[in-house]
């Protein structure tokens, strides 16, 4: 396309302006003051004027009609948008695979290794995965300062409008996601209370640097010190997590699925829920395994859930399988729905006599008690003698092994209300799995038929769980560190597995290897077996294969792991790996020096099996872009509206499956490539959103808070969506969006700032006359060498608008938390009530820049906006020895 450069001198000395080319016409010395466009310069939609890529066919597209150009430009956005999601997840995989990186090391307490993770969870939401889910955001304004050092007129826009849709529309749609009835709490107080802060005094102190301190001027220091409060907020949050601050406490990882416990803490476990649900329903032991799973399951990770949500909406391979069979865990989740609803249907209930009933429909008992006894009670109305028959019934747990069989007949006088039954309990030689069994209330028959004055309630049964405890023992490696030299040909490494304080039944174990820098399958043979131990067995050895390998490497190792114990087994929780797994790690190193290069090689780290899985990766990235659901499987069932979505975007995936993958540099080679290909896609988006705005008369201020900020934040309302269903808390959808909104200003505009207000303050000299001065004469009277110029104009209403409408939002999240008992979900009617103004407050924040009749942010009057890079090619021709025009 064509650039004009207009003669500074002549509008100052009146004349008109005239246009100059050549490589010679540039005023460059006084850089940047004359590197922005000049007063007079042709809007980005007329001939002459541009973006950096668009338009395609220079003057001649600026030619068209502009019905056809805005119908064309809409569209050509909407795909833009599509695209900057696709690579997006692909950026998110990479994150994925940094963030879940492991290390060993030695404890310092227990002086034993033990393999930890690098990143900690709340460092990395603040950071990298914030980076991923606003990286078109964050790039739009680091891009939009160059080559000019000037403020763009969408990067700020799409900040503050981008806050606004995450804030209200993404909350909005969280809090009526949530099934009917029920509610979505946050557990971690003390990070949300932190990000949450941060969220609002990010746009406050936006208020306060743009109209307060320097009204329209950033300075360095500004700029600086809002980037230094992104470390602020990375090192607040940690602290929070970690218990350190006041009022804060570490929040403990609770056990997922299987938890390796005493007999003591499995019983707790089973109270708890037992307390939750059974009160009106004896459970059974496959009900309470389900509700345990439900509970304690391990949650799905941001990463995982954004890439899902974009890979659901354009036909791509799926992350979380959607399996037809229902797994132990939903049906956890339906059994908890229906028991709780049940016990509020129970609760409902009126009576019009006096009940008897047990005080609870679930009690656990360990085998050593000796006895338990089961409260029954009476309601306070009970005004004549009653009496009720009671007696065990066998379950698992049979009458004389388990428990003594008894019956009898409990009499109720008036006033009295409670009374309890006894049942012996018999402690067994040997471990068995819980038993269980139930005690029946019966009415007496005489009493029937002569007309009861009292009726027995809901809870005519009570289900009784026995504790075994019998110690099966304690499963450890005999050693945490074995080292193998390394050979040209297969090699045994016998791993002994050790069974400690006590030996009772038979227990099981699943043992498996897991990838280090060795591979499976390229260096040593893949395992996974579960492992049985007999009765009074106390060792078993596994036998893993090391293959050969004469490539200098350098050291490698992989981990095997020990999980899902059975049988009642733990696992020592001195040992690396903790109460729910062990770990044991292997390390091939090299049976001796192969010389320089051995050494050189070692030097670099270079792991040619990760290449080969990378080489090979590769081809399945492309055979999933070429594929619908990104499989052949998923091909065959695809739908029409697949289909449609896959071909929309089939040009982006066949693109960016050329992004090398994760495997290579433990993600960070695909962490590049892939922020490279997201800053090109933003720049198509800049320059695609300023020639709509241009054609259809919309400012750059509108422009960017409403379609910007909403097409680069979907694929985050279907992930928060998704973490509010799938989540037992809220912390994962109101985290993200809270952590997100601050992250955005501190390092979205931060850093920009920062760059630009440092090249202005120590690196401009402007003089009268040049394009600064006569772009800014208010600025350049008090500012006369030039200062970073940031128009806050209808920014400041917005930022104004969305920091009340903040407030408002998070203050009735906290309500309902206080008086619902849950930030989301709840009853359908406040559900949809509070949604409702949330997206009602964020049309607000749309309406009121439009109504102020304050200036756009660029400072100049709609629909005028200038090219953003006037002097680019030109100057870049004059460095290239071209002549002529540019």
């Amino acid at each position: 396309f064509k650039t004009r450069v207009l003669n500074p001198s002549s509008l100052l000395s009146g004349a008109p302006a005239t246009a100059r080319s050549g490589p010679g016409s540039a005023p460059v010395g006084t850089m940047p003051c004359n590197n922005l466009p000049a007063p007079g310069s042709p809007d980005v939609c007329k001939i002459g004027g541009g973006g950096l890529i668009l338009p395609l066919f220079g003057d001649s597209e600026q030619e068209w009609p502009n019905e056809l150009r805005g119908v064309l430009y809409l569209i050509g956005l909407l795909w833009c948008f599509c695209g900057v999601a696709i690579i997006a997840d692909v950026f998110m995989a990479a994150i994925e695979k940094i963030t879940s990186k492991k290390v060993l090391i030695t404890d310092k307490k227990t002086k034993k290794k033990r393999t930890i993770s690098v990143w900690n969870p709340t460092v990395a939401n603040l950071t990298l995965m914030a980076l991923g889910s606003s990286a078109p955001e964050i790039l739009l304004n680091v891009i939009g300062i160059f080559p000019t050092f000037v403020s763009g007129d969408l990067g700020p826009g799409t900040i503050v409008g981008s806050a606004a849709f995450n804030l209200l529309c993404i909350m909005a749609v969280c809090v009526i996601a949530i099934p009917g009835g029920e509610f979505r709490k946050i557990k971690d107080m003390g990070v949300f209370a932190c990000t949450a802060v941060f969220s609002v005094f990010a746009y406050i102190w936006l208020l306060i640097i743009l109209v307060g301190i320097s009204p329209d001027v950033v300075e360095w220091w500004e700029g600086t010190l809002t980037f230094v409060f992104f470390w602020v907020l990375l090192v607040l949050a940690y602290m929070a997590d970690a218990g350190m601050l006041p009022g804060t406490k570490k929040i403990e990882v609770k056990p997922v699925v299987h938890p390796a416990s005493t007999p003591d803490e499995v019983a707790l476990m089973q109270r708890n829920i037992q307390a939750k649900y059974g009160k009106t329903k004896a459970l059974t032991s496959d009900d309470i395994s389900c509700l345990i799973e439900y509970e304690y399951k391990a949650g799905t990770t941001r990463a995982q859930l954004r890439v899902e949500a974009t890979r659901k909406m354009f036909a791509g391979k799926r992350v979380i399988p959607s399996g037809k069979a229902e797994t132990r865990q939903e049906r956890g989740a339906k059994l908890a729905m229906e028991l709780l609803a049940e016990s509020k249907a129970v609760e409902s209930i009126t009576y019009d006599k006096p009940k008897i009933e047990f005080c609870s429909a679930n009690y656990t008992v360990l085998e050593t008690a000796g006895k338990v006894r089961i409260g029954v009670e009476a309601s306070s109305d009970l005004k004549e003698e009653a009496k009720v028959n009671w007696r065990t019934v066998a379950g698992t747990a049979k009458a004389k092994d388990d428990y003594l069989e008894a019956s009898g007949t409990l009499t109720f006088r008036p006033g009295m209300l409670r009374q309890e039954i006894e049942v012996i309990i018999v402690n067994t030689r040997g471990y068995e799995e819980e038993q269980h069994f139930k005690v029946e209330l019966l009415p007496i028959e005489g009493n029937v038929a002569k007309g009861s004055h009292f009726q027995l309630g809901q809870r005519k049964e009570a289900s009784i769980q026995i504790i075994d405890t019998d110690r099966p023992g304690i499963l450890a490696f005999a050693q945490e560190q074995i080292e193998v030299a390394a050979k040209d040909e297969k090699q045994p490494v016998p791993v002994k597995i050790i069974r400690k304080g006590g030996s009772t039944g038979v227990v099981k174990c699943k043992v498996s290897t897991e990838n280090g820098s060795a591979l499976a399958d390229a260096d040593y043979e893949k395992y996974d077996e579960v492992l049985e131990f007999k009765e009074c067995e106390v060792e078993k050895t596994v036998t893993l294969i090391v293959k050969g390998n004469d490539k200098t490497e350098g050291v490698e190792n992989f981990r095997v792991i020990m999980s899902q114990a059975e049988g009642g087994a733990v696992f020592d929780s001195n040992t690396d790996g903790g109460a729910e797994s062990c770990v044991c790690t292997i390390t091939i190193g090299t049976e001796k020096k192969k010389g320089v290069l051995t050494a050189i090689m070692g030097t670099l780290s270079v792991n040619r099996d990760i290449v080969q899985l990378g080489n090979a990766n590769y081809k399945d990235q492309f055979k999933a872009a070429i594929y619908v659901g990104g499989s052949q499987d998923a091909h065959k069932e695809a739908k029409a509206a697949d289909w449609a979505a896959h071909i929309v975007t089939l040009p982006w995936k066949l693109l960016f499956a050329t992004v090398p993958p994760a495997d290579y540099a433990n993600g960070w080679l695909c962490f590049s490539v892939a922020l490279l290909m997201i800053g090109f896609v933003t720049v198509l988006i800049g320059d695609m959103a300023e020639l709509l705005g241009c054609v259809i008369g919309m400012p750059p201020a509108a422009t960017a808070i409403t379609l910007v900020a909403v097409g680069t934040s979907l694929p985050d309302t279907f992930a928060s969506k998704s973490a509010a269903v799938m989540d037992d808390t809220a912390d994962n959808s109101i985290g993200n969006v809270t952590g997100s909104n601050s992250v955005n200003v501190f390092l979205g505009l931060g850093l920009p700032w920062m760059i630009a207000g440092i090249y202005w303050n120590f690196g401009a000299s402007c003089e009268p006359g040049d394009v600064w001065s006569m772009t800014y004469p208010e600025q350049a009277l008090k500012y006369p060498t030039g200062i970073f110029v940031v128009k806050a104009g209808s920014l400041g209403i917005t930022v104004v608008a969305f920091s009340i409408c903040a407030v408002i939002c998070l203050g009735t999240l906290v309500a309902r938390r206080v008086f619902l008992g849950g930030e989301l979900g709840g009853p359908k009617p406040t559900a949809y009530l509070t949604a409702g103004v949330f997206v009602l407050m964020w049309a607000a924040t749309l309406w009121c820049p439009s109504s102020s009749g304050i200036e756009p942010l660029s400072g100049d009057p709609p629909p005028a906006r200038k090219t953003r890079y006037p002097m680019r090619v030109p100057m870049l021709a004059a460095r290239l020895g071209f002549r002529g025009g540019a």
